[in-house]
């Protein structure tokens, strides 16, 4: 049967960003990632209506982390379902689930910490808060191998992947090595040209791990990535192109560990503050960045931030 499962993709747009979402259809139907707070009106119902389905039927919203632009919608559509649904989460992120003020202070402690402006910050926290609906207790807090039947003969594995974010995991589809990814894999980066990856380390480890051990024959990600050349990709993956989407993941890993090296090491790490890129002026400069890291969201000073810290041997394990 080509298509045993019926996915539908769903991209939630917001600003001049989107994320994808991702419609499961099976006896107990489930939504992957949720966009933002409007998505669940803006986007994900109207979609489903065009396919015949009702959005109150979904059973199970799965998020693969908690960032807000695949977080923030999962009150909505929680609410859309007369809070039903199963709202399952990463159980190192589901403080992001509980609390929508710790999306505030991992802000503060990533790219709030470069922006200097508290006005900007302020404009920050605002658009933060109004992305993300009202909080969630989760129904499960998943961790690696954990089992999700969304009945029938469909189920999900839970395969951690973490590093864009502290706790990402991967849902795997069983039998069918179907992985929805999310943004663990980055490639060369979304619109602003710049992979976001909060733990280096955790990050590369995650790619071998989807590239050697899962091998997945298809890959849902998050939003179109770039490739080399930069040209942004389409969000889902298939065939032979999983593996080179996964690698090439893995080679601007490479290049990034490179470039921090040679500008952060020893006597070559800039005290530069007043910059518009702060610390990492030369590497912008290297690489070609011209996207305005005081924008949200923006990779740039999450990204350089956790380069540092793994050049520094202080990030957390």
């Amino acid at each position: 049967m080509e298509n045993p499962v019926r996915v539908i993709p769903i991209e939630c747009k917001f600003g001049p960003v989107s994320a994808f979402a991702y419609y499961v259809d099976a006896q107990e139907p489930a939504i992957i990632d949720t966009g933002v707070n409007v998505s669940a009106a803006q986007d994900i119902e109207p979609i489903l209506a065009e396919h015949g389905i009702r959005i109150e039927d979904i059973c199970w919203i799965l998020l693969t982390h908690g960032h807000v632009d695949h977080l923030g919608g999962a009150y909505a559509v929680w609410e859309k379902t007369g809070r039903r649904a199963k709202v399952v989460i990463p159980e190192k992120e589901a403080r992001l689930l509980r609390d929508r003020n710790e999306q505030i202070v991992d802000y503060k402690a990533l790219q709030g910490k470069y922006i200097t402006d508290p006005a900007i910050q302020e404009k920050h926290i605002a658009m933060l808060t109004s992305d993300i609906g009202d909080n969630i207790e989760p129904e499960l807090e998943v961790k690696d191998g954990d089992h999700i039947s969304l009945g029938g003969a469909v189920s999900l594995t839970v395969v951690e992947t973490p590093g864009h974010s502290i706790g990402s995991v991967t849902f795997v589809m069983d039998g069918l090595d179907w992985a929805f990814a999310a943004d663990a894999v980055q490639m060369y980066g979304g619109l602003s040209g710049l992979p976001t990856i909060e733990n280096p380390r955790l990050y590369r480890e995650s790619v071998h791990r989807l590239l050697k051990d899962v091998c997945p024959s298809r890959l849902y990600l998050g939003h179109p990535f770039r490739n080399i050349n930069g040209e942004l990709q389409s969000a889902q993956i298939t065939g032979e192109e999983v593996a080179s989407v996964l690698q090439a993941s893995l080679d601007m890993d490479a290049k990034l560990v490179d470039i921090v090296q040679r500008h952060l090491s020893g006597d070559t790490q800039s005290n530069e503050s007043n910059s518009l890129y702060g610390p990492f002026e030369s590497i912008a400069a290297e690489i070609g960045y011209t996207g305005d890291p005081r924008n949200l969201p923006c990779s740039f000073f999450v990204t350089m931030h956790g380069y540092q810290e793994e050049l520094n041997g202080t990030q957390s394990k």
